[in-house]
């Protein structure tokens, strides 16, 4: 999957495939990496399906009795629910297959309602409120083990330097949003554990730091 300089100039669209090309993972894959991400993964073999929670304002024909035990909910995408009439939204958006026909193979786009989805969704913040609080509980206070650790979490590797003092620039300048917010008694999304020693705004700012990795492409996308 390596990028050939020569290889590029000579078959720029990789139409004689001497790459591995990109490909976007499937919505289950998506979904559980990001709980595995965020510490939140049930693991548990077998049983039941599980209904997880809908976005805001959904209604299904039928009922949709949202499982009672938050755990399960965050159990594999293979034990969610089929419901033929509704597919689950979050996996329907990344291309789940439809449930009235058979499906020899599934349909890959790009979306902006896909990345709506990662951008917007509670779900997602949920996700990344819990990755914030598993980064400053390995951590610590240091800001650079915050970022390094983040990123081994989500890409499984450390950042280089270029990524590092991105990542800097970046708590820096959100810093001063995130602040004026508070000032303004704006609501903040802060990790789900969030030590006393430590300050909401930073923590906020390393909440978005962290929703942002999951929404990279490194983290949807196979390379």
């Amino acid at each position: 999957s390596a990028d050939r300089e020569e290889a590029a100039k000579v078959d720029p669209g990789n139409r004689l495939w001497w790459r591995f090309p990109r490909q976007r993972l499937q919505g289950e894959v998506i979904r559980d990496s990001a709980l595995f991400v965020a510490g939140l993964l049930n693991t548990k073999v077998g049983g039941r399906s599980v209904l997880p929670d809908l976005p805001p304002g959904m209604v299904i024909r039928g009922g949709w009795k949202v499982s009672k035990d938050p755990a399960e909910r965050n159990r594999r995408s293979i034990y969610i629910f089929v419901r033929r009439n509704a597919r689950y939204p979050m996996l329907e958006v990344f291309d789940m297959p439809d449930t009235h026909e058979s499906c020899g193979r599934r349909h890959i786009t790009t979306t902006a309602p896909q990345a709506l989805t990662l951008l917007n969704s509670k779900l997602t913040l949920g996700w990344a409120q819990a990755f914030a609080g598993r980064v400053l509980g390995r951590a610590g206070p240091s800001l650079e083990a915050q970022i390094e650790e983040a990123y081994r979490l989500a890409y499984l590797r450390r950042p280089d330097a270029a990524e590092k003092r991105t990542a800097l620039t970046f708590f820096q300048r959100h810093r001063a949003l995130v602040a004026e917010r508070a000032s303004a008694d704006e609501k903040l999304a802060l990790p789900t554990s969030l030590p006393d020693a430590v300050d909401p705004v930073r923590a906020a700012v390393l909440v978005d730091f962290c929703h942002m990795l999951i929404n990279s492409n490194e983290f949807v996308y196979r390379n």
